[in-house]
């Protein structure tokens, strides 16, 4: 699932990315700032960008901070970018923190112009980046996705660690994963992990849609009254396939005291 675990000693900044809207992207991102804020203690720092759809934000139990890059509701407003960062290195709120940011459909083309013009990846060095890319597979945003995925390893260069989500969702096929796609195919070298999100029956989906709908996160549901047993267990199994991935690909607090 990937190479060697990263151990580096610098802040993380997570970039979930995609150009593709409705791919599973602000999923990506709550799974991932759950089990970061989880396993370091509740250091980890969520930052929304999204204007239109603003599913990070509105979890209630997650720290997440919503930053404006569509003050006139109409056009992405790039000078917006320089606050991002400067919010990451100099805000209090985001000092020591694993940052998560939720880029939006809508702001991914004008920040994924800026980064490269601005060679963001290598200016903020003193961050380590990990660039999360959700991959719909069998849907039909899947053509688009890939040509996203190699535009983005090829645009960032090798600064940024690179970790590929599977998003099974939609796919009726067996067999088809994106390790046998040409696009990963032709990239796998640079790819750091791919982590699945598996396809499951549609008591599982229920659960977890029903979880989504109530803006909450997989910690809220085991005291929430309105999930009986059956959906607490299955909402349980869900989170530990995701943690058990993520646990191998990202050096956490935890993950450091087990080591010792």
């Amino acid at each position: 699932m990937s190479k060697e675990k990263i151990t580096t000693e610098k802040p993380r900044v997570h970039w979930v990315m995609q150009g593709k809207g409705g791919v599973g992207k602000s999923r990506v991102a709550a799974t991932l700032l759950e089990f970061l804020t989880e396993r370091n203690s509740g250091n980890a720092l969520g930052l929304d960008t999204d204007p239109n759809n603003r599913s990070l934000s509105d979890i209630k139990n997650l720290d997440v901070v919503f930053l404006n890059i569509m003050p006139d509701s109409d056009t992405v407003d790039i000078a917006k970018f320089d606050d991002l960062l400067m919010f990451m290195m100099q805000n209090e709120r985001a000092k020591g923190k694993d940052l998560v940011i939720d880029v939006g459909a809508t702001t991914y083309q004008p920040l994924y112009s800026y980064l490269i013009k601005n060679d963001v990846f290598n200016l903020l060095s003193d961050f380590e980046h990990f660039v999360h890319i959700p991959i719909a597979i069998g849907a039909e945003a899947e053509a688009d996705c890939l040509l996203q995925l190699d535009s983005m390893l090829n645009a960032f260069g090798d600064t940024p660690t690179y970790a590929v989500w599977e998003n099974q969702f939609f796919t009726t096929k067996a067999d088809h994963d994106i390790e046998t796609l040409e696009a990963y195919q032709k990239n796998k070298e640079k790819i750091f992990a791919v982590i699945k999100m598996t396809k499951r029956d549609i008591l599982f989906e229920s659960a977890l849609e029903k979880m989504t709908k109530n803006k909450q996160i997989f910690a809220d549901v085991n005291m929430d009254p309105e999930y009986n047993i059956l959906e607490k267990s299955r909402l349980q199994k869900i989170k530990q396939d995701y943690w058990n991935m993520l646990d191998i690909v990202i050096p956490t607090q935890s993950s450091k005291k087990e080591a010792k």
